[in-house]
């Protein structure tokens, strides 16, 4: 996919050029993306009973990975979908802080299957495209309700020196 001559993301190349050498070395990151994801926040787990072939999980991922290559791009629906899930995701209890460390899960997982072909470059471009989300996703109006359940995670998301950056994770 070629990017248009004046993508929303000045860093869109490098974004672009990590996921298809991603697509080059790996047939399916989904189980790596979801264990990484799993082992960061294992109370998420039990959303997913239902997807006992992965086919939610894969879902979810190749939607993601749309959403990421739209708002690197053109920005047609990426911004609109990316808000409407977080509401959607809040309806499932899950909170938007939670929501948004996806987009650093990719992230993270992205690097660690390119191993010595992850750059400084692409750090760099990741770590700017994560401040972008970041920064949309705190400009969404909230819609979820303040129950326990998120409440928790927030106040427990940020003692634990939670970064709206999204750092990334050893």
């Amino acid at each position: 996919m070629s990017m248009p001559s004046n993508p929303a993301f000045a860093q869109a190349t490098d974004i672009e050029q990590t996921l298809a050498l991603l697509a080059e070395r790996c047939a399916d990151p989904t189980p790596a993306v979801y264990d990484r994801m799993f082992a960061a926040h294992p109370y998420m787990k039990p959303y997913f009973w239902r997807d006992t072939n992965g086919a939610i999980k894969g879902e979810m991922l190749a939607r993601t990975f749309d959403a990421i290559l739209d708002f690197i791009g053109p920005r047609t629906y990426a911004h609109h979908m990316i808000g409407t899930e977080m509401i959607t995701h809040e309806g499932y209890d899950v909170p938007r802080e939670i929501f948004v460390t996806f987009f650093e899960t990719i992230r993270d997982t992205v690097c660690d299957l390119l191993g010595e072909a992850w750059s400084a470059q692409h750090e760099d471009a990741w770590s700017n495209l994560l401040k972008e989300i970041h920064e949309f996703a705190d400009a969404v109006p909230r819609s979820d309700i303040d129950i326990a359940h998120n409440r928790e995670v927030r106040d427990k998301l940020i003692a634990g020196g939670w970064n709206q950056a999204g750092p990334k994770q050893g």
